[in-house]
C-alpha cells in the first residue's frame, strides 16, 4: 500500500518551492499518494493544469492544518517554507515531517526570534532538508539539526525544459531579447534593481530589448520607473506565464537580482537552455554561476552594465560561458540521484 503523503505550504501563487512540490509528486506518483495543501488562489490553476490533488486550506495556523490531517491521515508532512514547516510541527498528529528550506533570507543568520521558533519547532522534524550548501553555511541552528539534515538541491527535467522552450507562446513579442527578467514582482527579487540595469545597458548599448516575466505586489512600482526611466519601448512586462521557457530561450541573458536565494531554479533552468545567467553573489546563486563575470554588483547598475555589456558584445565569450553553463548542468542534474536522495528521506523510519 502505498504511503500518503501531504505536501504543505502557506503560499498560494506559484514560484520556486511550489514548482519544485509539483517535480516531487509528479516524479514519486508510482510510489506514494500525495496531496497539495496550501491556501487558496493563483496556485488552483496551475494544480488543476498538472493534475495534481489539491486540498484548499482557510488559513495556514495549526487549528485548520491539523483537522486536514486528521480527515486524510497522511504517513508524511512535507512541509516547504519555514512557516509550514512550524505549523506541522506545532500539529497534535504523530507522524513523519520532513521540513523542506528552499529560502536562504538574511534573518536566518541571526538569533531572532524567528530562529528561536524553528529551533523549538524542530525537535518535531524527522528530517530536514536544505536545497543549497549555502543554507547549510549560513544558518545559525545547522549544527543543532546537522544529524538530521540532508543537502537535496532541486532536480531540473531539462528534457522537458528544452521541449518546452520550442512550443509557441503568444505573449512572446516577434524577435529576440537581450536581458530578461524572470520570477515574481516583489521585494526578495528586486525586480526594480533589474530595470535600472537595463537602463544603464540602454544608456551605453543600443537598440536593447528586456523582458520581465512575473506578477506580485511591487507590478505598479515596476511600471511606474519604467514610465519614469523612459523603457517603454525597452522592456515589455508579460505577466505570469505558465511557459517561460520558450521567452528565455528567445532571450540572450538571465538576469537575476535577488537580495537572497536559497538556489536559483531560474538559473539552473536557463542553464539547461544554454543562456548566461548574471546574479548577485548570495546563497545559492554564487554555488552555481559558472564564470565569475556572471557575478554582479546589483547595487551598482552602471558596474553591472559594464559587466553584461562586454558578454554581449562579444559573440566568442559569449558562446563559451553558453557552453560551459550547459556542460555544467548536464554534468550536475541527476534524476536518479535526486529520486535516491527523496526516498531515503520519505523511508527513514
Amino acid at each position: 500500500m502505498k504511503k500518503r503523503v501531504l505536501h504543505l505550504l502557506s503560499s498560494n501563487s506559484y514560484s520556486g518551492a511550489e514548482s519544485v512540490a509539483f517535480n516531487i509528486i509528479k516524479s514519486f506518483e508510482e510510489s506514494y499518494y500525495s496531496v497539495y495543501v496550501s491556501p487558496e488562489g493563483p496556485i488552483e490553476d496551475q494544480l488543476k493544469h498538472n493534475n495534481i490533488p489539491y486540498i484548499p486550506l482557510k488559513k495556514m495556523n495549526p487549528f485548520y492544518v491539523s483537522r486536514i490531517i486528521r480527515e486524510w491521515k497522511p504517513d508524511i508532512i512535507h512541509a516547504h517554507d519555514f512557516r509550514a514547516s512550524i505549523v506541522s510541527a506545532a500539529s497534535i498528529h504523530n507522524c513523519h515531517v520532513v521540513s523542506h528550506i528552499h529560502q536562504n533570507p538574511h534573518w536566518l543568520r541571526k538569533l531572532n526570534p524567528f530562529t528561536l521558533l524553528y529551533m523549538l519547532s524542530a525537535i518535531r522534524y524527522k528530517n530536514i532538508i536544505f536545497v543549497s550548501k549555502a543554507i547549510e553555511r549560513e544558518a545559525i541552528f545547522t549544527r543543532l539539526v546537522k544529524n538530521r539534515l540532508h543537502i537535496v538541491p532541486n532536480y531540473v527535467d531539462i528534457e522537458d525544459v528544452i521541449e518546452k522552450s520550442k512550443l509557441n507562446n503568444d505573449t512572446l513579442v516577434s524577435g529576440q531579447y537581450d536581458l530578461a527578467f524572470i520570477g515574481r514582482l516583489v521585494d526578495v527579487k528586486d525586480p526594480l534593481q533589474f530595470i535600472q540595469i537595463v537602463k544603464a545597458v540602454a544608456s551605453e548599448k543600443k537598440n536593447v530589448r528586456a523582458v520581465m516575466v512575473g506578477e506580485g505586489d511591487l507590478k505598479g512600482q515596476c511600471t511606474e520607473l519604467i514610465d519614469r526611466l523612459e523603457l517603454n519601448s525597452t522592456i515589455d512586462m508579460v505577466g505570469f506565464q505558465r511557459n517561460p521557457y520558450s521567452i528565455i530561450s528567445n532571450s540572450k541573458i538571465v538576469v537575476m537580482t535577488s537580495k537572497y536565494e536559497g538556489f536559483g531554479l531560474v538559473a539552473i533552468e536557463a542553464m539547461a537552455l544554454g543562456k548566461p545567467v548574471f546574479c548577485s553573489h548570495v546563497g545559492g546563486l554564487k554555488d552555481t554561476i559558472v564564470d565569475n563575470i556572471c557575478i554582479i554588483n546589483v547595487d551598482d547598475p552602471t558596474d553591472s552594465a559594464d559587466s553584461i555589456i562586454k558578454v554581449l558584445s562579444n559573440d566568442q565569450l559569449y558562446n563559451t560561458i553558453s557552453s560551459a553553463v550547459e556542460q555544467r548542468i548536464m554534468e550536475n542534474n541527476s534524476k536518479d540521484r535526486w529520486k535516491s536522495s527523496i526516498t531515503r528521506i520519505y523511508e527513514d523510519g
